[in-house]
């Protein structure tokens, strides 16, 4: 397959699976339900393909995956109940990435509103801060803990445009904006990326990120002792 063709299966736009699987390292919490995927965290049918990955266990840390701006925060709704949501924007040259897109969008959802309202619409966010912790579909108990992450290539930024939802509440939309699997996006560094298996590399405090590529995990991974 030439290269190029190869690059763009592996992004998977319209929501068409690419085959990554991820390779963590000991000690990482996994992700629970990959982008494309037609079954949910619990095991059960989902109703559409997976618009992204989820993950995550209850209280656990989320990571930003790459340095960037707050877009938005919000409260949401999308079937499950109010909840928190945030929105990063990521330029390409901060991510070290030359492919002709000039930014990329980070979205996060099943977010307890709390933790999220003191960010501020173009607030910086660096690479591995803290965002958040992994909370439950609109707080309910009865749903398991997760993340739900979503990444976007973004032409334009201007182009983002926000309306109400079915649920009655705020939503985006961009016309340049194209879904990308996040596993793609944690394969971008050189040497993470072998076959469809991508090595999940976690973010390490103290570490010089300035000449890495794309983006780092989002939730923990502990050292063995």
């Amino acid at each position: 397959m030439p290269a190029r063709a190869r690059e763009v299966s592996l992004k998977g736009y319209g929501i068409t699976e690419t085959g990554l699987l991820p390779k963590y390292p000991d000690g990482c919490s996994p992700l629970t339900s990959l982008y494309a995927s037609w079954t949910d965290v619990d095991g059960t049918d989902r109703d559409e393909a997976h618009s992204g990955v989820d993950g995550g266990r209850l209280g656990e840390p989320i990571f930003a995956p790459g340095p960037g701006e707050v877009r938005a925060v919000w409260v949401a709704d999308w079937g499950w109940g109010k909840e928190g949501a945030l929105l990063i924007r990521h330029s390409a040259k901060e991510l070290n990435l030359n492919e002709g897109v000039d930014y990329y969008y980070s979205a996060f959802d099943h977010i307890n509103y709390e933790e999220l309202k003191h960010f501020q619409e173009g607030e910086r966010i660096e690479r591995g801060q803290v965002l958040a912790h992994v909370h439950r579909p609109g707080g309910k108990p009865f749903y398991l803990p997760e993340v739900h992450w979503e990444v976007w290539e973004v032409a334009d930024d201007d182009a983002t445009r926000w309306h109400e939802n079915s649920h009655g509440r705020p939503n985006w939309s961009n016309r340049t904006a194209k879904l990308v699997d996040p596993l793609y996006m944690l394969s971008r560094d050189p040497g993470t990326l072998d076959g469809h298996t991508v090595s999940i590399v976690p973010f390490r405090r103290g570490k010089d990120y300035s000449q890495y590529s794309g983006f780092t995990y989002i939730l923990p991974c502990t050292r063995k002792k």
